[in-house]
């Protein structure tokens, strides 16, 4: 900083102190730290810049990784507890980050203090295995009683610092994968109740707030798996692993658990065995995850304690029905699902006022209407499943989840859409949907931290999902965090090979180098179809093969004379190609028809040339946007950022 104004260093220097007092918080961010400056985040922006040459977001994170070093040299936790203490999320993450910044990962600090560790115990005089052997023999009484005094006094200094130690872990969310539990019943047809018992007490955990609990679509891959019980937690970032047997499921049902700690080393923390007629299911199931938190010692709200303790009883064919639908649904195919929605609606046949059925249509038909199979029908039962179920059970996070996402994405009510993804999160904070959804919803309005907040929330919990991983580097990219947006992004890949939204991240990333070439192949790698045809054409656009861009152009309008449902691939299209009448009409035309993804127009790149026409600000008001849809520009353009108005962002 020697070369900064007075002014500048004492700014510069509380901006440090404030992070500093901040570092364990990993929500903390740019939003924060503008609020406890008391100046808006663009003008934040516009002084950090001016000082450091440094974003925002990039100024906080050199901060927590010299804090890091300082903690790593001292050696005062290992790499992961680092990464918790200087309020990195993910240690994977904070291992890239700082290899990045200092050139060398964090481990090869421990390993040099180890090291060190080891000379100079090897320049120690230890003919005993046990040091205080020799001194005993050589000391007086006196000195004898001092050096034992010394050696109690160390342990209870020590008792205090792993006492700390293990306060401050608790700090962040426990988490826990629940592991497919085994099918003891004697009948493989009775897999679907098993698996539904499964899913039962992940959701029953899940509305426990202290505790991260693991999708059962990221533990469904390990059934039946022959990894050891720490590599299974390592690849699903768990602390602790729960295994169970159902024993059976007649009139009855038998539930064996046991809850596993697996680091450093396997440890047997808890086993427990559940019986009860079959109409106590619900019963079963909460007991276990009620006595799993009293285990773990987590803190549980009165409100999550009330929704434990409900006292409920199901019809077992109504429950077996609800649990079969379930069973077929998760399958993610047209044709189990089909078979799915005939067991739930069996199950409403059976009882009208069981919430659960309701609850899992109308999550279902979300699903597969923003999945674009049979849009309208889907949305319509949707909505209308999803109001039985909240008639029923007004604290039902799938209900919830299902009309947010309707508000989201296809009614476009913005604060009834917020409303609904806070009730589906107040309900089950561990609701992977509502948090992965609910990160698009702050897209829209420009709060890119919370963004990536929820997205990343929803990579935690579905942590093998190539597709959140995805989202979570797109976010990123609208956010200008390219590191971040590239990392995550290959982590989808190597879920998945070749997942789309994935090579749109890393194609976005290079087009913001400038690395065309790099950009261009990372563009041809995506689906030959309308829809990836208007990433593809930006990439040419950018690298400066507007030709080709062209043929693509030419493809789709020739398409329109046959194909409904193009407008807002032509509205983008023309957008980036500079023709902004047709741009302007297409867009209007899919803002009409509420056609996906329009309502991201402000976030697109697509759109960049429409920004200073005043039609622009008309389209943003027809889908009841907000007129300020300001985002901070990359690092290169932060000479241009000087001539925006300043505005709260």
């Amino acid at each position: 900083m020697d070369g900064l104004s007075t002014n500048n260093q004492k700014f510069i220097q509380k901006l440090t102190e404030i992070t500093e007092a901040n570092l364990r918080d990993d929500e903390f961010g740019v939003s924060q730290l503008a609020k406890q400056v008391g100046i808006s985040r663009s003008n934040l922006y516009l002084k950090v810049h001016s000082s450091t040459q440094k974003s925002v977001s990039c100024f906080i994170r050199e901060i927590r990784l010299r804090k890091a070093l300082e903690y790593l040299k001292a050696g005062k936790f290992n790499v992961s507890e680092t990464a918790y203490e200087v309020g990195f999320k993910s240690p994977a993450y904070f291992i890239k980050c700082f290899h990045d910044f200092y050139g060398f990962p964090p481990g090869e600090i421990q390993k040099t203090n180890n090291t060190r560790k080891e000379q100079e115990d090897e320049t120690k005089p230890n003919d005993h295995p046990d040091p205080l052997f020799k001194q005993q023999k050589e000391c007086p009484p006196k000195r004898r009683a001092k050096t034992i005094m010394l050696v109690l006094l160390a342990i209870v200094i020590g008792s205090g610092i792993i006492f700390t130690a293990v306060n401050n872990q608790q700090k962040r969310p426990v988490s826990i994968a629940v592991l497919p539990l085994n099918n003891l019943t004697g009948n493989s047809e009775n897999d679907y109740f098993v698996d539904g018992i499964h899913d039962a007490i992940i959701a029953d955990l899940g509305k426990i707030s202290s505790i991260r609990v693991i999708s059962s679509s990221s533990t469904l891959r390990f059934k039946n798996s022959n990894l050891l019980l720490k590599n299974i937690a390592r690849k699903l970032g768990a602390d602790m692993v729960l295994e169970g047997s159902v024993m059976s499921a007649g009139d009855s049902v038998r539930l064996l658990v046991q809850l596993i700690d697996v680091f450093p080393k396997e440890r047997h923390i808890f086993a427990n065995e559940y019986k009860d007629i079959m109409k106590n299911v619900l019963t079963v199931q909460s007991s276990a995850s009620k006595d799993i938190a009293h285990t773990l010692n987590a803190r549980v709200t009165s409100s999550e304690e009330k929704r434990l303790n409900r006292k409920r009883t199901v019809d077992p064919e109504t429950y077996k029905a609800y649990l079969r639908g379930m069973y077929y649904i998760n399958q993610g195919t047209e044709e189990s699902f089909k078979k799915g929605i005939s067991f739930l609606q069996e199950a409403i046949h059976r009882d009208p006022g069981d919430p659960f059925a309701y609850a899992a249509l109308s999550l279902g038909y979300a699903n597969i209407g923003h999945g674009g199979m049979n849009p309208e029908e889907s949305f319509i039962s949707a909505l209308s499943a999803s109001n039985k179920a909240l008639m029923l059970d007004p604290e039902n996070d799938q209900a919830y989840t299902a009309l947010a996402l309707l508000y989201l994405y296809d009614i476009w009510d913005w604060p009834k859409a917020k409303e609904t993804f806070e009730n589906a999160l107040r309900n089950n904070p561990n609701n992977v949907i509502a948090n992965a959804n609910f990160a698009w919803y702050f897209i829209l309005f420009g709060d890119m931290e919370k963004s990536i907040h929820y997205a990343h929330k929803a990579v935690l919990l579905e942590p093998l999902s190539a597709s959140y991983k995805s989202w979570l580097a797109l976010i990123c990219c609208h956010a200008n965090e390219l590191d971040q947006a590239e990392y995550w992004a290959n982590e989808a890949l190597a879920l998945e090979k070749d997942i789309p939204y994935a090579n749109i991240a890393l194609g976005w990333v290079a087009l913001k180098r400038r690395n065309y070439q790099q950009a261009i192949e990372y563009h041809e790698r995506l689906p030959h179809d309308d829809h990836h045809n208007i990433y593809r054409a930006y990439a040419y656009c950018e690298a400066g093969q507007r030709e080709k861009a062209l043929i693509l152009w030419n493809q789709l309008k020739e398409k329109e004379k046959s194909q409904q449902g193009l407008e807002c691939n032509l509205g983008f299209t023309a957008a980036f190609l500079g023709y902004k009448e047709e741009a302007f009409h297409y867009l209007k035309i899919a803002i009409d028809k509420k056609q996906y993804p329009v309502t991201f127009l402000f976030a697109s790149p697509f759109s960049a040339s429409l920004r200073n026409d005043p039609r622009y600000l008309e389209l943003l008001k027809l889908m009841n946007l907000p007129p300020n849809r300001l985002l901070l520009p990359s690092d290169q353009d932060a000479v241009d950022l000087r001539k925006m108005p300043s505005a709260s962002l």
